[in-house]
């Protein structure tokens, strides 16, 4: 009985010795690419890499989302000749979009790219700008309509280690019927015009003027203490100024800029233009004398 015992543990050895030098376990870190339509195979980076390289097999219990990076820890289990990979640890997740939220006024006319074989391009423009931009992708979910001019939000999303951008409609602010400015639109665009007057007081000294872009529609100028930019229509008399919006610095003599905006965001300004002066009133009165600048 004891031969029986020893002989028995001696056989317990070997195959313990004999399955430890066949199974083996390790671990290591990798970092896993985001934006992989299919998988495996992944992109990976280990600790030393420089570049992306390609992990063929796969990593059981992973359960890999496209719009976000992944920093895991990975369990190789080997056994003979055959290998598995096994999640052990996701260390960081991090998504792989950059989002924006941006605010756009958008023409009420399409653009041609001629160096995109005249693809038809969205004409664009945000607060920021004075000017016209056009984009090539598509606002997804915005149903675009050529002669109305709109004022959108949308939101921007970039992938990461890309320049690729997408666009989602997020709100219609504002849809206008646009309708083509008369020929005293093209009389102002030809001028700057400096403010003279301002509610019955002598304001020529504080450099305040705006101009006009009859071709956009659009107006950009000074108020004496910051730049202003926005949009105009003109329809018999009436001038009506929209979208207005101005940088930020602080000054000394706001006052003048309070009165110069309170004006301008009237909805009912009617005008004439007399002479060389440009002369705006609301409710009768003359509030507003420009003098015309030729440039």
């Amino acid at each position: 009985m004891k031969k029986f015992l020893k002989f028995s543990l001696i056989l317990l050895l070997l195959f313990t010795f004999q399955y430890n030098s066949q199974a083996q376990s390790t671990s290591f870190r990798i970092k896993v690419k985001s934006g992989l339509q299919h998988t495996p195979p992944y992109l990976v980076k280990y600790f030393n890499s420089k570049d992306w390289e390609t992990f063929y097999l796969d990593i059981q219990q992973f359960d890999y989302d496209p719009k976000f990076e992944y920093n895991i820890r990975v369990k190789k289990h080997r056994i003979n000749q055959r290998s598995t990979y096994i999640l052990d640890k996701i260390i960081r997740k991090s998504s792989s979009e950059n989002t924006d939220t941006l605010t756009w006024d958008v023409n009420e006319t399409y653009v041609n790219a001629s160096k995109l074989g005249k693809m038809k391009c969205l004409q664009i423009k945000s607060n920021e700008s004075t000017k016209w931009e056009y984009i090539t992708t598509p606002i997804q979910g915005f149903d675009y309509r050529e002669g109305y001019r709109y004022r959108i939000k949308v939101q921007q999303t970039k992938q990461q280690d890309t320049d690729t951008l997408q666009y989602q409609l997020i709100e219609i602010i504002a849809k206008e019927k646009a309708t083509e400015l008369p020929s005293v639109a093209s009389f102002l665009a030809r001028f700057k015009w400096n403010l003279l007057q301002l509610n019955g007081k002598d304001v020529s000294t504080s450099r305040a003027s705006i101009g006009f872009d009859a071709k956009n529609g659009t107006v950009a100028g000074f108020t004496g203490c910051n730049t202003f930019w926005g949009n105009f229509n003109i329809k018999d008399n009436l001038i009506r100024f929209s979208h207005l919006a101005s940088n930020m610095r602080s000054c000394n003599d706001i006052h003048i800029e309070n009165a110069f905006f309170d004006i301008l965001e009237q909805k009912n300004i009617q005008f004439d233009i007399a002479e060389q002066t440009l002369n705006l009133y609301v409710g009768n009165k003359l509030v507003m004398i420009f003098g015309l600048e030729r440039q």
